[in-house]
């Protein structure tokens, strides 16, 4: 059916004039529900408050110098939210942030909801225990003050080690799975990204995935599991055993 015109579109048709330009109509809450809601659990909130803290940046509400990791501010100041938020900022309004969260929706929801299918507590746990691989390699060995890219690069590792043969389509081409860390890495540099980053997040990654999928296989293992979910976790996260 026709849609209905508006006054300003009737007067200018009775009078024989084109169609104003309307500007299009901006998203609905709904409709940015309904895109963010289907994410998993932790997938979703992480890209909440990224873009939160994207949002309070870009208004210079707050600074990136209260967010970036700092040891001395960390340690001799007591300001221990920087040990998280180096995590969740991605960059202000621009392509870096924009890449990150087209990375988070598209790659790494699907490590959540495939891999971690119903168990938001173990995806958490693996992203928690990452986090603190990468904050000992940062301290010894980097000089990177956000390392949310690092995050990124542990969770395509993951997924592409458990799905060896899948093809993912990356912008304008395929990939095989085991090859995207690396190929996100490449996009990144020549964007003016830390390989160092990547490199930190590729090794922690591999960590996880050997200790969580292979070492529990070995005979001399006995069934130990080196990352295993703490049940406190697991309730609050309501996830069954």
């Amino acid at each position: 059916s026709a849609h209905r015109l508006t006054v300003v579109e009737q007067r200018c048709v009775r009078r024989g004039r084109r169609r104003p330009f309307l500007p299009p109509r901006g998203p609905s809450p709904r409709r940015m529900n309904a895109v963010v809601g289907h994410l998993p659990p932790v997938t979703r909130s992480l890209i909440v408050a990224s873009g939160t803290l994207m949002i309070l940046c870009s208004l210079d509400v707050i600074s990136p110098f209260s967010l970036y990791l700092n040891w001395q501010l960390i340690v001799y100041e007591l300001q221990w939210w920087r040990l998280v938020t180096c995590f969740l900022f991605s960059g202000t309004f621009g392509l870096h942030y924009f890449w990150n969260t087209y990375v988070l929706v598209f790659y790494c929801s699907s490590l959540e909801a495939v891999s971690f299918h119903n168990k938001s507590a173990d995806f958490l746990w693996m992203l928690m225990c990452s986090a603190g691989m990468l904050l000992i390699l940062t301290y010894f060995f980097g000089n990177s003050y956000f390392i949310s890219g690092a995050v990124t690069d542990v969770m395509t590792y993951v997924w592409g080690r458990r799905n060896p043969a899948a093809r993912m389509q990356l912008l304008f081409f395929t990939v095989r799975a085991p090859y995207i860390p690396w190929v996100l890495a490449l996009i990144s540099l020549l964007m003016g990204g830390n390989i160092q980053d990547h490199l930190m997040g590729v090794a922690a990654g591999h960590v996880y995935y050997f200790f969580e999928d292979v070492y529990p296989l070995l005979p001399t293992s006995k069934g130990i599991r080196l990352f295993t979910t703490p049940r406190a976790l697991k309730m609050i996260c309501g996830q069954r055993e």
